[in-house]
């Protein structure tokens, strides 16, 4: 296909195609009982950008341009969380649903081959399987591929802000240069310093909201059992934030379980000061992970807070704090 016969008569074929993809995602996520996804677009690619895509490559004379191009057709699922990404991806609904091509699946992050740039998404390129395609509704799509595109919420935020501002803007000579290499970092400092984090922190409450659905107090023995067993500082830090922010100021009894929380809390503070950091990984990128003295100062911050449970329990376990920071 040229691209004149695209611009010309195969964009509305392509619209079809996107949409079709569309709606059988939207309807195998409901069968699946996956997380609803905040939304779902589909579109097929602007005959404007794909000329400048295909002048770029110098390919603008190409006699298949759908060879070059993947993303002719594109969905986009916009999931609210990393762990409805996660449950995504796990659960072979793709590959149950389309052919997925060869080497078609791509994880977006920052890297040297793309200048570091910070988009985030998974991308799969997937065609209509044969016993679909065989039906006279879906024939006329056979051999047409599709970019499934899947983010979260805050990196579609993102990318469809950075992209209008740092790709839409044209160059404009001798003026404004530095500024925009400014906004440029502006918009790494945002993904790297809030968004990156607060995907993980929704991650955090989610777990914590599922375990009170399935009838789970967030306190029970077994949450300090998981702090003695934490494999890493990540962990003890997620379990010490959900004990000094969500747990022990809901607990009717504090005085009651002060002993053991205390107990558990300096002794995992001992343990992080034998383990090494290990970085945050979430579905589309890695953050430092957290440290030692990050561990020890959640220890800290809630000994200060809920001291007055037992004074001289809580000044014991300052002191062997300090006698072995």
């Amino acid at each position: 296909m040229r691209f004149q016969d695209y611009e010309s008569r195969n964009v509305a074929l392509y619209r079809e195609f996107s949409r079709t993809v569309r709606d059988i995602l939207e309807k195998a996520i409901a069968a699946a009982g996956l997380p609803r996804p905040q939304s779902m677009q589909c579109r097929a690619k602007d005959p404007k950008k794909l000329k400048a895509r295909l002048q770029e490559q110098g390919a603008l004379e190409s006699d298949s341009i759908e060879a070059l191009r993947r993303d002719l057709a594109g969905t986009r699922i916009i999931f609210y969380t990393n762990t409805d990404v996660d449950r995504f991806r796990g659960s072979r609904l793709i590959s149950d649903n389309f052919e997925v091509e060869e080497d078609g699946i791509k994880i977006h992050h920052p890297m040297k081959e793309n200048d570091e740039r910070q988009y985030r998404g998974i991308h799969y390129t997937v065609r209509l399987k044969d016993d679909r395609t065989n039906l006279p509704e879906y024939a006329k799509f056979k051999g047409l591929r599709c970019e499934i595109q899947v983010q979260t919420i805050l990196n579609h935020a993102w990318s469809e802000t950075s992209h209008d501002i740092l790709y839409k803007t044209e160059a404009r000579e001798g003026f404004g240069g530095r500024a925009m290499e400014a906004i440029e970092s502006r918009f790494n400092r945002i993904m790297n310093k809030y968004l990156l984090p607060a995907g993980y922190e929704f991650q955090r409450v989610q777990h914590d909201y599922e375990r009170l659905q399935q009838g789970k107090e967030l306190f029970d023995r077994d949450l300090l059992t998981r702090l003695g067993l934490a494999a890493d500082n990540n962990e003890r830090c997620d379990i010490l934030a959900s004990l000094k922010q969500d747990v022990l100021p809901n607990y009717d009894d504090v005085i009651a379980i002060y002993g053991d929380v205390l107990s558990a809390m300096v002794a995992a503070a001992k343990a992080a000061r034998e383990t090494p950091v290990k970085p945050i990984v979430t579905p589309f990128d890695k953050f430092p992970g957290k440290t030692a003295a990050e561990v020890t100062m959640l220890v800290v911050e809630t000994i200060e807070v809920f001291r007055y449970a037992d004074i001289a329990a809580s000044f014991s376990a300052l002191r062997e704090l300090y006698r072995h920071g």
